[in-house]
């Protein structure tokens, strides 16, 4: 049997998102026989994610927003010192003060921040790299300088990386958008920022660094919210007839999600299902079949299931019946019921699709008369009429007997309007 889809994730990133069918009532994953599908970011609005690439304009504004920045730079240094503004965020009791996450971005050319939670294991796989790297572009002085990297106008800019507790400075990372760990921002002093999205691993994040920086407008925002993706999944997958669900997966990825702060309200652009050899795309339409039945093929295509606060999850459960066609066409109706489920505060919420099949199948057959089957029933229609008829007549002549002796003769007798 094969499952068509086209689903969008409306807060989860391709990254993070995996499709698995599982058998039913259980964690124990169904043979999978074909997966044709693809994953595609999207923007808040639903709409393939890109972002065009404005042109560099080296104008005054930009010259004079440089030379403030230098001042406060210099400033903050001055007041707060070195020690205390490129210091890591990695516990409130480190004898640092942590007093201002936005004078630690402005105290510097660009600074990279590592976003982690204690209890993520990949924070914790990726914390011996990090370190790796940050020995290597902080330097340790005269001996090893630190290391520059160019900008749009051939500058050397410096990078201090900074590691940020989420468990200690839960409330930062949440007004910042942070949902998942470890998330790399790349910040300028102005506060707006980049988001890291490669392979882990020094050469990958150098080439990186060293591509951004160079970039004056494209890839970097404000707020968090320009970065705030979805994903299409759309596609089909092959699978045994028997019961099961299948599952768009979130946190099936390279990140650990909160699970306090996962979204999987979905959009549903197609749901169906159908018989593998009906392509890639199962048939729009079917000769011969009902309406009435076809409104059942895809119920849920264009509807939006949206959760409305944390620790929910939509589940569809779905009877599915199979139907034959006049011609032999198989396809497959089913009756969708949405139940919103409340999952544990730490179980990472999971959009689901639960099918069971009914049994029993439809069989949909057209009635035709041929020639001969309509010439004995016009037959046996004008042989009805005829009785009828002669009943009628035999009727209306008995009554018209019986009241013969009501009326006299012209000569005397009864029955006169019979007589002759």
């Amino acid at each position: 049997m094969q499952i068509n889809f086209d689903v969008d994730l409306y807060d989860i990133e391709c990254r993070n998102l995996k499709l698995v069918v599982f058998a039913q009532q259980s964690k124990e994953r169904a043979t999978s026989w074909a997966q044709d599908f693809w994953l595609r970011s999207i923007d808040n609005k639903g709409r393939t994610f890109g972002m065009a690439i404005k042109p560099y304009d080296n104008s005054d504004d930009e010259i004079a927003k440089e030379a403030e920045h230098k001042k406060t730079m210099a400033r903050l240094m001055s007041e707060s010192g070195t020690k205390e503004l490129d210091s890591d965020w990695s516990t409130s009791h480190d004898g640092f003060q942590h007093k201002s996450f936005d004078e630690v971005i402005a105290a510097h050319d660009y600074t990279f921040i590592n976003f982690f939670a204690g209890w993520c294991s990949h924070c914790r796989q990726f914390a011996p790299a990090w370190k790796q790297l940050a020995d290597k572009i902080h330097g340790n002085g005269a001996d090893v300088p630190a290391q520059k990297f160019k900008d749009r106008e051939g500058v050397d800019r410096g990078v201090r990386l900074i590691k940020m507790n989420c468990v200690d400075f839960k409330q930062l990372c949440f007004d910042r958008g942070i949902d998942a760990f470890p998330t790399l921002r790349l910040y300028k002093g102005d506060g707006s920022f980049s988001l890291f999205e490669g392979k882990r691993d020094e050469a990958e994040i150098v080439r990186w660094l060293e591509r951004t920086i160079k970039m004056k407008s494209y890839g970097w925002a404000s707020s968090h919210q320009a970065f705030e993706r979805g994903c299409n999944a759309k596609g089909r997958l092959v699978v045994d007839r028997i019961p099961g669900h299948l599952e768009l997966m979130a946190g099936g990825g390279d990140q650990a999600l909160d699970s306090k702060l996962t979204n999987v309200s979905h959009f549903v652009k197609h749901l169906s299902f159908s018989d593998p050899d009906d392509g890639r795309h199962h048939r729009k339409s079917w000769s011969g079949i009902p309406k009435h039945i076809l409104t059942h093929v895809n119920p849920l295509d264009g509807q939006s299931f949206v959760t409305d606060s944390f620790h929910q999850s939509w589940i569809h459960d779905m009877k599915v019946v199979s139907t034959l066609g006049s011609r032999d066409q198989v396809i497959y109706q089913f009756l969708p019921n949405k139940r919103l489920s409340k999952v544990p505060v730490d179980v990472v919420p999971q959009a689901q699709f639960h099918y069971d099949f009914e049994p029993f199948s439809i069989w949909v057959q057209k009635d035709d008369k041929r020639w001969y089957d309509f010439f004995t029933s016009l037959l046996a229609l004008l042989g009805g009429c005829f009785v009828m008829m002669r009943l009628m007549s035999k009727v209306s002549l008995a009554m018209v007997l019986s009241l013969r002796h009501l009326f006299p003769k012209p000569g005397g007798g009864r029955g006169g309007i019979l007589a002759d």
